[in-house]
């Protein structure tokens, strides 16, 4: 009686230790944290230009303001930088959540053209920002396009089995001959039941 439970708990050992083993679908690839992790270069500059230009524009009585030429135009800037800067972390968010890429690769495209522009432009002042910006960008652009992205994103954050192209035809077809043979065996049924009265009639 007492050697019962100890080999109930030599055999289950090995289940646990293939369960430990198997990564968890919900946790977070290191490749989408990666994307997300290059993708936050943009956001201190965000926030800094954003309460910069509207602080200028709305609170500071500046004699010469600096993108635009009116206190206004310097508000207006600001907010726009502002509501961009909730749409970078909106979409970093649905990138970690699984949800899609859309939104994510629409503000770093934004950043990254932005960058460049600046980078082109002798008169907007040094480089060395824009050049930063650019690269970690298009880095976070490059990273959101590797396999694992896709599989977590198609996955929607491991909530659901992603959909390979084989398995759905695969299913078709097994579906499809199921309902052949399902076919094919009423008929047989139904030629069975009338052949057997004329099988004891002769």
């Amino acid at each position: 009686m007492s050697d019962e439970p100890d080999q109930h708990r030599v055999s289950d050992e090995p289940d646990q230790r293939r369960v430990s083993e198997e990564r968890d679908p919900r946790q977070t690839p290191g490749i989408v944290i990666a994307a997300v992790a290059a993708a936050t270069v943009v956001v201190p500059f965000l926030i800094v230009y954003s309460f910069l230009f509207i602080a200028r524009g709305i609170f500071v009585d500046v004699e010469q303001p600096d993108i635009t030429g009116s206190r206004h135009g310097e508000a207006a800037a600001g907010l726009v930088a502002l509501v961009y800067l909730v749409f970078v972390l909106w979409g970093m968010l649905r990138l970690l959540n699984g949800s899609n890429r859309v939104v994510f690769w629409l503000g770093q495209l934004i950043a990254l053209i932005t960058s460049v522009g600046f980078v082109l432009d002798s008169a907007s002042g040094d480089p060395q920002v824009p050049v930063v910006t650019g690269l970690a960008t298009a880095l976070a652009i490059g990273l959101s396009l590797t396999p694992p992205v896709n599989r977590w994103v198609a996955s929607a954050g491991g909530e659901r089995e992603p959909r390979r192209r084989g398995q759905t035809t695969g299913q078709t077809s097994g579906r499809a001959f199921g309902q052949a043979s399902d076919e094919s065996g009423e008929s047989d049924a139904g030629l069975a039941v009338v052949t057997e009265p004329a099988r004891r009639q002769g």
